[in-house]
């Protein structure tokens, strides 16, 4: 019979902590139980089920909350989505080429799908500008080509 607060105490402290060491033994020694795979072959590919599934669910729900651009509304609902199913397959390559966490993969598809859109825009503005360049390049030789002069300058 426990007769003391401290008596008390220590009855409660040992019957807590032996018990919580006994189900970690007892844990260590019993099989993980999974449910389903954790990973599916996509195109011959293994592509970590919850990763993608955590990747998918982050670009979705980050282009819902994306701040509406001009160029977001240029595109419609029908481009919003090919856009939303582009930035998937995105963070789904992400995740087949190496990051199998799937706290890591949604955070790179919640950036992804926040500001994939400005991405996109940012990388159509340098190449339409390299373009230009390249086309200036292009008829500034022509030109100088049909007046009879070299680019060398003799």
């Amino acid at each position: 019979m426990i007769s003391s607060l401290p008596q008390l105490y220590r009855a409660v402290a040992a019957g807590a902590i032996g018990a919580g060491m006994a189900s970690i033994a007892d844990a260590a020694t019993r099989p993980i139980v999974q449910i389903g795979p954790p990973e599916i072959i996509l195109f011959g590919a293994a592509v970590p089920i919850w990763s993608a599934l955590f990747g998918l669910v982050g670009v979705l729900l980050a282009r819902r909350v994306a701040p509406a651009t001009a160029a977001g509304a240029a595109l419609g609902p029908v481009g919003n989505a090919a856009l939303t199913g582009l930035l998937a397959l995105g963070v789904i390559a992400l995740i087949v080429a190496g990051e199998k966490r799937p706290i890591v993969a949604l955070g790179w598809s919640i950036g992804l799908g926040y500001s994939g859109l400005g991405f996109i825009e940012l990388v159509a503005r340098s190449v339409v500008a390299g373009a230009k360049l390249v086309m200036d390049a292009f008829i500034e030789v022509a030109a100088r080509i049909a007046a009879g002069k070299r680019g060398d300058g003799k």
